[in-house]
């Protein structure tokens, strides 16, 4: 067993063994010259479409990161527009029982004004909030 891995350590060791076993090849007549010629053919179109492969995959990268940036930015944004739609519905809910307090003349609390206030705020700043987010965006 130990002679085995001497010698299969020293055939990965020597750099000519290929070369060698090619040359004998082309002398029995198993291999011809034009063999070799064309394993190099081979050899360098390979290396050439691997190079064209990592630059393509290296593109491919890039463009993924784009547009896993751009769907961010859309999720932000459709986040914000969400919470504008749900703020919507609560302005148009206290809208309407503003007038119907009014067609009853009935006062508005101090709480139902700052209420509506403070509603009517966040929207302004969600939408402000969405404006520069469109603008940041490419």
């Amino acid at each position: 067993k130990q002679w085995y891995q001497r010698r299969v350590r020293g055939v990965s060791r020597s750099p000519q063994v290929e070369k060698r076993i090619r040359e004998e090849l082309v002398c029995l007549g198993v291999l011809g010259a034009s063999d070799e010629e064309s394993e190099d053919e081979i050899l360098s179109e390979l290396l050439e479409k691997q190079g064209e492969l990592r630059n393509l995959a290296e593109y491919n990268t890039v463009q993924l990161n784009l547009l896993t940036d751009t769907a961010v930015e859309f999720m932000k944004q459709q986040e914000i527009r969400h919470r504008i739609d749900a703020i919507d519905d609560e302005v148009c809910d206290t809208y309407r029982n503003f007038m119907l307090k009014k067609h009853k003349k009935i006062p508005y609390s101090k709480k139902e004004k700052e209420q509506a206030a403070k509603l009517l705020q966040e929207r302004e700043e969600l939408n402000k909030q969405l404006q520069d987010n469109l603008l940041l965006s490419p």
